[in-house]
């Protein structure tokens, strides 16, 4: 089968490595002549991936390199093509579904990948592959941030102020939409009101901020970061004194020790701060299907590229300004 894999050494022979010598989007290749996965264990699900996306940092995630050797690509929308006896009374084939691979697995960034059954939903008929494939990473850590880290009410009876950066972004748009939802106060933060703000108001925001306006801000409830440092670092200026603010940034991992050795954290000691890795989950998903049955939410598709114009599409997905919504891959 097709699927992409990241080359294990530099061409001099070095190993990747994280979090020293990160692989560049220059290892990325995509093969002609991988062997087609096969379900082993209970749980497990085998599909044909119709779509997959995009994440902005997926070479900088310990999993892809050793002793885990996970494999590139982790959301999913395809068809179930084999069962294992397990699973059979919830699945079978020809199912249509999609979610998120495991961090420490991966793999849907080729013609057929494993799954599991934890990991796995149907789809709902009211969207395309595409819409389907680019929501459950963004819009499962989006939800597992808020409501499972930050413990934010999901009907608030008592509405919270709630500082979403990097706002305009893949996990950020649904960080917004959530939270409104939700019935909280939400407050948008991003580079550029010019250039993001009609699209922030539009998914929700009830205002529009730029991270130069941080220091006239009332202090909020919750902070949640989607961009890292140097914003990260500015976040502790605006969070309440018992506030909480959480971050899930691959290269932020570390950063309350960090910010705590830098003075940044210092009059904010009882500030909860948080850091996770989102992992799959069929509670997280089954609120998701929810917003999108009701039409509160769908999947953006900036753009669709083909399995072979990956590393390319992993390289635009760092450029500032290239549009709302994810690059999907079409193996």
């Amino acid at each position: 089968m097709k699927a992409a894999r990241v080359r294990a050494t530099s061409p001099e022979g070095t190993p990747y490595a994280f979090p020293n010598n990160p692989a560049p989007s220059s290892a990325i290749e995509v093969h002609n002549d991988i062997p087609t996965p096969q379900i082993s264990k209970p749980g497990e699900l085998l599909i044909h991936v119709k779509a997959s996306t995009v994440f902005r940092d997926n070479l900088e995630w310990n999993e892809l390199y050793p002793p885990h050797h996970a494999l590139l690509g982790n959301d999913f929308a395809g068809v179930v093509v084999a069962v294992h006896e397990s699973e059979q009374e919830d699945f079978h084939i020809g199912d249509h579904v999609y979610g998120m691979a495991h961090a420490n697995r991966g793999g849907t960034w080729a013609e057929y990948a494993i799954v599991t059954s934890e990991e796995a939903v149907k789809k709902p008929a009211n969207l395309s592959w595409e819409e389907a494939a680019a929501l459950p990473g963004s819009a499962l850590t989006a939800d597992q941030a808020l409501f499972m880290h930050a413990g934010l009410e999901k009907a608030a009876q008592h509405p919270k102020r709630v500082l979403i950066t990097g706002a305009s972004g893949g996990i950020g748009m649904y960080l917004v939409q959530f939270a409104v939802a939700a019935g909280h106060h939400v407050v948008a933060a991003t580079s550029s009101k010019e250039r993001n703000g009609t699209f922030l108001r539009s998914v929700g925001a009830h205002e529009v901020v730029e991270y130069g306006d941080f220091g006239t801000l009332d202090e909020f409830d919750l902070v949640v970061d989607s961009v890292g440092s140097p914003v990260l670092g500015s976040c502790w200026s605006v969070v309440k004194p018992d506030g909480t603010l959480v971050s899930f940034d691959a290269c932020s991992w570390g950063y309350i020790q960090e910010h705590e050795s830098k003075g940044f954290s210092r009059g904010k000691e009882g500030v909860r701060a948080l850091y996770f890795i989102a992992e799959p989950s069929r509670v997280s998903m089954g609120r998701i299907a929810e917003h999108v049955a009701k039409g509160n939410v769908k999947g953006h598709v900036l753009k669709t590229v083909a399995l072979d114009d990956v590393r390319e599409a992993y390289e635009a997905v760092h450029s500032r300004g290239i549009g709302h919504g994810k690059i999907v891959v079409l193996p």
